[in-house]
């Protein structure tokens, strides 16, 4: 009887191991699909919250015309941070859960507080703030696996998840300060480190993004997120870091330093739509594996039940 039932169970476990295995790799790919929404969501955040940063600074060093705005905007990312209590309530990495605690607790902060503040820490909170959600949605491709260097799109989800971000990050940044600077018509030593800081920076990101996108089709948007960056970058230098006397009005940076902004963001969604793309044909791909294998293991299960009917 013993000989009959060792390969019977053999079949058995084989054909079971064998779809869930199957199975799970599955529900991995649905799994990252949905994280990748949950970035795209985050992603509006981080368009948001710099562009209230930069009206709060100017705001807050003399240009009342931004007082509106901030209200309007402040609406806006309350609305869009309805994302953090969704994933707050299906996050299982007590990281994961940890940051949007800090992050809901900072901008609770700033929008009590804002009135309050020097300039200089309402910029730092929201620098802290945008930090913040970068690390979360870090977080969040690699917990998903979406970074995996054998997931078979590593350049791909880099550049959208980390490196476009990034940039996107550090011309807002550049931009806030520009236009506090513009409001008071000069850039003090710090200011101009700091500038100098953040324009190194967002050359040496898009250079790696570059880098990681050169030659892919899906990246439509690289050229012209290159040359409104640099053209921003080129402002800076010349108006703001190079010159006594600040003579450019402070919405002027602003909107030059959006539109620089804006183009960046357009990169950055296409990326998200061409990784959504390669996800869903991941998927799919792993559903009809999924399904073959069931039939393989009615194929194992079928003779090993025979088996069992033998012994008995």
């Amino acid at each position: 009887m013993i000989p009959v039932l060792l390969p019977a169970g053999i079949l058995a476990v084989s054909g079971y191991l064998f779809q869930h295995q199957r199975g799970q790799r599955c529900r991995q790919a649905r799994q990252r699909l949905a994280t990748l929404e949950d970035i795209r969501g985050l992603r509006q955040l981080l368009e948001k919250i710099p562009q209230h940063r930069g009206m709060a600074n100017a705001f807050l060093q003399g240009d009342a015309s931004f007082g509106a705005k901030l209200q309007a905007q402040q609406q806006h990312i309350d609305a869009d941070a309805h994302i953090l209590i969704r994933l707050a309530g299906q996050a299982s990495c007590r990281v994961v859960n940890e940051r949007i605690q800090r992050i809901e607790a900072q901008w609770s902060t700033i929008k009590q507080e804002l009135q309050r503040l020097s300039s200089t820490r309402s910029f730092a909170l929201h620098s802290e703030l945008v930090g913040e959600i970068l690390y979360l949605i870090n977080d969040l491709g690699e917990e998903q696996g979406l970074l995996d260097e054998d997931s078979g799109f590593t350049q791909l989800a880099n550049a959208a998840i980390n490196l476009v971000p990034l940039v996107t990050e550090t011309q807002g940044q550049a931009r806030g300060m520009a236009t506090g600077a513009a409001t008071q018509q000069e850039c003090g030593i710090p200011e101009q480190v700091k500038l100098r800081y953040l324009l190194q920076r967002t050359r040496g990101a898009i250079g790696m993004a570059k880098g990681e996108l050169q030659g892919n089709a899906e990246a439509r948007g690289l050229d012209a997120s290159l040359a409104a960056t640099e053209d921003f970058l080129r402002l800076l230098e010349t108006r703001i870091l190079e010159t006594q006397r600040i003579d450019i009005p402070p919405d002027e940076v602003f909107s030059i330093g959006t539109q620089a902004i804006d183009r960046s963001f357009v990169l950055l969604d296409q990326l998200i739509d061409a990784l959504q793309r390669r996800l869903k044909a991941n998927a799919a791909r792993c559903n009809r594996q999924w399904r073959l294998s069931q039939i393989t293991a009615i194929g194992l299960l079928a003779p090993a039940a025979w088996l069992v009917q033998l012994a008995v």
